[in-house]
């Protein structure tokens, strides 16, 4: 959510990205002073940025958008500050979206501070535009590696820092941002605030609104421990409180049921992004069109108030560990759903998850850990969301209910405000569950598809047979499939058949005659059916 030098040579080594620097320097905190106008779209920006090298280099750059056809940053002053007291100018080079920096003479492992200044107009990354009600707004819309468009930074997920926003802007605006309200200052045509947040988080989830904003707090069972806010365009004032104040039930359910909320406080705010939500560290934007004051955006706040402990405070290491988060957050909304409406609700909703995963399969066959996407965006797709959740939903009934809960809280006890691979979760699980997880880690979430069966039943010499086949390409799955067996006298039966081969056959053991089967009718296995 990017000057040099004496290695330019470096620059010519193509498609690097900002995790390539992870092995070489580490982002402690962020100081980002923002100025923007009513009259137009430059942004004037001071920053100072706490870091450490974890290796002796020459040269380390951040991530700033250079100037492209009239957008991104044109870096106007940079110093290097080592030991924190002593200002040194540095030699610096800004191409290709890079801010190359001279670090000779820089020692390992002594933090040290850099100071630049920059303006432009953001080609994305921070929006200014208008709101629907043609009001001018500024929006940060970070994700997944755009903060670089507006702040300099290390714009990967695995490299968390602190942050605090000074922002100076036109009298008539208020101001929202990561973090706890610091401080308020006024001048006779501008103001400024100041928000800080101690808590170590990526970039993706960093960031300011600036529009024409109402409040209202939202009280819940945590009020003492952190205030929660609806924040809404004034002239939807009455749509979006109404809308919001469901957000009390969501925030109740999480802490019950995972833990402790991770961040300073938690603001909703009606915004103007492209993303219908955005999960960003305390402060969640939402689209201003999600507030209607219908009280349709239930399922939307719980996705985004999820993201809070998955994604936010316990973050992917990479990216194509997106299901971590996104996986997550689909499956706890689910789950929040069942606990509010009942079991039938939440099937209802993993029905509709499955389809879209089936549907999805058929034009992109990859895993749901892929690290053969084309572009991040691409990773914004059912696999990563709907079959996450399925792959959760799964995980659930293989280990059970206690086991499956017990494992999650130490998951997220164990990576909060950290970064987790898909393999630190399986750790977790099978540590958790006493089990060898791998077999089902590897077919669910590292091979692609998913099991399409073709099922017949079969009646020969008086008995009955119902007859498995797989018919997907490539590995074949190994599960259970729940088969309801409905008799001709009214009564049923649940049976459960451990499926493994291409095809096999099941004997029925009841003398009854069947009149008909209904399968997965708890609905508990990601599977496709097919007919010849």
């Amino acid at each position: 959510m990017n000057k040099l030098i004496v290695v330019l040579c470096l620059l010519s080594s193509s498609v690097v990205t900002s995790k390539d620097q992870l092995e070489t320097i580490d982002i402690l905190s962020y100081r980002i002073d923002l100025e923007v106008w009513e009259e137009h779209d430059t942004i004037q920006v001071y920053e100072l940025i706490t870091a450490k090298l974890l290796q002796k280099a020459d040269s380390f750059y951040l991530d700033l958008h250079s100037l492209n056809e009239g957008k991104g940053m044109t870096v106007e002053r940079l110093f290097i500050r080592v030991p924190i007291e002593r200002e040194t100018p540095v030699t610096f080079t800004h191409v290709d979206d890079k801010l190359w920096i001279s670090s000779i003479s820089i020692p390992e492992n002594l933090e040290f501070k850099i100071e630049l200044s920059f303006s432009g107009v953001p080609e994305t990354g921070l929006i200014i535009g208008k709101n629907k009600f043609d009001k001018r707004t500024f929006f940060g819309d970070n994700w997944p590696n755009r903060a670089h468009h507006w702040f300099a930074c290390i714009d990967h997920p695995s490299d968390k820092a602190k942050v605090s926003f000074l922002v100076t802007h036109p009298k008539k605006y208020d101001v929202v941002a990561t973090g706890r309200l610091m401080n308020q200052g006024y001048t006779h045509d501008k103001n400024t605030v100041v928000y800080r947040s101690e808590i170590d988080l990526p970039t993706k989830v960093m960031v300011v609104g600036i529009a024409e904003f109402d409040t209202e707090l939202i009280f819940h069972d945590n009020s003492g421990l952190f205030p929660m806010t609806a924040w809404v365009y004034e002239d939807d004032r009455e749509n979006g409180f109404k809308d919001m104040a469901v957000a009390a039930d969501v925030v109740n359910f999480f802490v019950k049921s995972i833990g402790a909320y991770p961040f300073e406080k938690l603001d909703h705010v009606q915004s103007t992004t492209q993303f219908g939500g955005m999960e960003n560290a305390g402060n969640i934007f939402y689209d201003e069109n999600a507030v209607t004051g219908e009280e349709t955006m239930e399922a939307l706040i719980a996705h985004e108030v999820a993201h809070q402990w998955f994604g936010n405070s316990a973050s992917e290491s990479d990216w194509h560990h997106l299901w971590l988060s996104e996986g997550f957050a689909t499956y706890f909304t689910d789950l929040y759903w069942q606990d509010k409406y009942g079991t039938e609700a939440m099937n209802e909703r993993l029905i509709n998850e499955r389809i879209r995963v089936i549907k999805f399969s058929k034009q992109y066959d990859h895993p749901i850990v892929d690290t053969s996407y084309q572009s991040l965006m691409q990773l914004l797709n059912p696999n990563s969301y709907q079959k996450g959740a399925w792959f959760l939903h799964m995980l659930r009934n293989e280990v059970g209910d206690v086991t499956f809960w017990s494992g999650i809280k130490r998951y997220y006890e164990t990576y909060k405000y950290g970064n987790a691979t898909t393999s630190d979760f399986q750790s977790i699980m099978e540590s958790e569950s006493g089990n060898d997880l791998n077999l089902f880690f590897n077919q669910w979430l590292r091979e692609a598809l998913h099991p399409i069966l073709l099922i017949n039943n079969d009646r020969k010499c008086g008995k009955e047979y119902l007859e498995i086949q797989q018919e997907q390409k490539g590995e074949l799955f190994e599960f259970n499939l729940e088969v309801k067996i409905i008799y001709e006298d009214g009564t049923s039966e649940l049976k459960v058949f451990p499926v493994s081969k291409k095809k096999e056959k099941f004997k029925l053991t009841s003398k009854k005659k069947v009149s008909g089967f209904k399968y997965d009718p708890n609905v508990k296995l990601l599977f496709e059916m097919v007919e010849h």
